[in-house]
């Protein structure tokens, strides 16, 4: 058993000790606070209690401010795209990061975040918050399946929601698979064509045009799911123009960046490819939606850039319409 005077010696030996620690592991922060605002010219203010956030010293692959322009971030600093006028006095490099950037970053809090289908490839997200969740009557569409029906199955099963899923490369005829769950040998193109012309291929629609064809002209969307290899650029903004995207509150999509030339894949595509994305994106952002999950898809999709940074051309966001919530 400890006798109390010695306990008492050790407390206050054991006092000492940390006391002499902490004063001079704050000298050592003073000092290398002290040296990071030599550095960078950054402040970092310790006397609130709070540690400092040493600001990295600028890489010279990165613009100022990340690649980033003065214009493309708003008040509450998130990202947004600049106006054509601005956009086109930025050089290659600062167009790529804006995009990448911007893909990358969330624009609204979602508390309550719903993991639908495999966790792996074929899972998508939903937002749950109350004026984002899909209810009872729920129609979603999901475009491009791969054989990978979890999604569709589980957002069904778990809302109730109405299920109708499209895809032109399975080899299956349109079917009815569940009580709720229906599949269409379809694809979603900006045009009602059929691919190639006289031949036998794809039935391909427009998705307000599906929407007539299925007599959902008064429903209303709620989710609208979208993986379907790089026609993404294609549909969005049809749909944009007709109208279809007002009526949609989850919008779930892979973005593609790359493109295909004499056969090859381009994983880093011309300034003007890139512009074309992110005026669609700024168009999506002008309708309301916002980013509240993004993930990169890496595999075969991450490549290296012409601007020495690993990038990836496949990118999965989630978004929900902020200024129309519908009942």
């Amino acid at each position: 058993m400890i006798q109390p005077a010695r306990l008492a010696v050790s407390l206050l030996l054991g006092t000492f000790l940390a006391v002499f620690v902490w004063n001079n592991y704050t000298v050592t922060l003073k000092q290398n606070t002290q040296r990071e605002q030599g550095n960078t010219g950054k402040s970092a203010d310790i006397s609130s209690g709070h540690l400092p956030i040493f600001q990295r010293e600028q890489n010279k692959i990165f613009l100022a401010q990340d690649c980033l322009s003065e214009h493309s971030k708003n008040g509450d600093g998130f990202i947004e795209i600049p106006s054509d006028d601005v956009l086109k006095t930025l050089t290659y490099q600062q167009i790529t990061c804006l995009y990448h950037r911007f893909v990358d970053n969330v624009g609204v809090l979602c508390k309550d975040i719903n993991r639908l289908g495999h966790l792996s490839d074929g899972g998508w997200e939903v937002c749950n918050d109350r004026q984002y969740s899909p209810p009872n009557d729920c129609l979603v569409y999901s475009v491009g399946i791969n054989n990978d029906f979890s999604f569709d199955d589980e957002i069904s099963r778990q809302y109730g929601c109405e299920v109708h899923s499209f895809d032109p490369s399975m080899n299956q005829k349109s079917h009815k698979r569940g009580e709720k769950l229906f599949f269409h040998n379809i694809g979603m193109s900006d045009k009602n064509v059929h691919i190639p012309a006289n031949q036998k291929g794809w039935e391909m629609r427009t998705l307000g045009a599906m929407k007539q064809e299925l007599i959902h002209a008064k429903r209303h969307v709620h989710v609208l799911k979208m993986d379907i290899e790089h026609w993404e650029w294609k549909v969005l903004p049809e749909a944009i123009a007709s109208g279809f995207l007002n009526d949609v509150t989850i919008l779930d999509l892979e973005l593609h960046s790359w493109v295909i030339e004499k056969g090859n894949y381009v994983y880093e595509p011309p300034a003007e490819i890139y512009l074309d994305y992110l005026r669609t994106l700024r168009q999506l952002h002008q309708l309301g939606f916002r980013i509240f999950l993004t993930h990169k898809n890496l595999g075969s999709c991450q490549f290296k850039s012409k601007f020495g940074m690993m990038r990836t051309s496949c990118q999965e966001i989630a978004m929900v319409q902020t200024k129309k919530i519908a009942s």
